[in-house]
């Protein structure tokens, strides 16, 4: 007797406008349905659709996320990389590394700047040129405040 209670339909009012009751009972015609079977079928159907819409997003978004990593990585990290660099020391290299903003190749032997971070991490450098860009991006920056 239990089951047969918890599986007991509940009705269910709502107001609906006259266009949406004459489509309910033209697909219920259609069907040859009662409209309250209709009624169920798109409301159960609706429901599952917004169910399943976010859970691909979810899904969608986790893949986004991955996919921006992985390109962050590819392209050395580029931005993140120095994120967390608080300064930049200049010396000589003592074997060849690359710009880590214009990737240009640096010599050993080459001037570059180290940047310089709390936390450990991979190093990272500068040519000439892209301090120099730096520079002027922060001046500009300061000017502006």
């Amino acid at each position: 007797m239990r089951a047969r209670e918890q599986r007991r339909e509940r009705w269910l009012h709502a107001r609906i406008s006259e266009d949406l009751e004459e489509a309910l009972k033209r697909e219920a015609r259609r069907r040859r349905s009662p409209v309250s079977l209709v009624v169920r079928n798109v409301l159960e159907g609706a429901l599952d659709m917004v169910e399943d819409i976010v859970e691909d997003s979810l899904h969608i978004a986790q893949r986004t996320r991955r996919f921006a990593r992985a390109v962050e990585r590819r392209a050395g990290g580029k931005q993140a990389a120095r994120d967390d660099i608080y300064g930049w020391q200049e010396l000589i290299l003592n074997r060849p590394a690359s710009c880590a903003t214009c990737a240009a190749a640096l010599a050993a032997g080459a001037n570059a700047f180290r940047g310089l971070r709390d936390a450990p991490g991979p190093p990272v450098f500068l040519c000439s040129s892209c301090l120099r860009r730096l520079r002027q991006s922060n001046g500009r920056k300061e000017e502006e405040a």
